[in-house]
């Protein structure tokens, strides 16, 4: 098989394994938020949100059905670990989209897969097909 034919295949696994994904986004920046929306809807997702305020994201965390987060760390200067500490307890994966290095994250959040921004949408795409496995 070609590699050519290889890639092709490794796309599709791709589409198919988040196609249909519930995937929650807590993003403070429409920018992010919005090509991050646009980024998950041509893999084929549903989006819960974007959320721009933490009081919401907290809100929608525990309420709504979600196979996957995307959380922004700092939600305009709050800091979005309660809306983690909620997916956490709810067995939920997900991934902190920050600036932030690890360094600076709470003992309790080091080991949670993070991905800086500006965001690469491949490795985001990655990410998540490692995550729901």
């Amino acid at each position: 098989m070609s590699a050519q034919n290889l890639m092709a295949q490794d796309a599709g696994k791709l589409l198919r394994d988040i196609r249909g994904m519930r995937v929650f986004i807590a993003e403070d920046e429409f920018l992010v938020a919005l090509a991050l929306e646009d980024d998950l809807l041509s893999h084929g997702c549903t989006i819960v949100g974007p959320f721009t305020r933490l009081h919401d994201a907290k809100r929608a965390a525990a309420l709504e059905e979600i196979d996957i987060a995307l959380l922004d760390i700092n939600m305009n200067g709050q800091m979005a670990y309660p809306v983690a500490d909620e997916f956490l307890s709810r067995g939920i994966p997900f991934i902190f989209l920050s600036g932030y290095g690890t360094a600076a994250l709470p003992e309790a959040y080091r080991n949670t897969p993070r991905i800086p921004k500006p965001y690469d949408p491949g490795m985001l795409m990655k990410e998540i097909r490692r995550l729901i496995g």
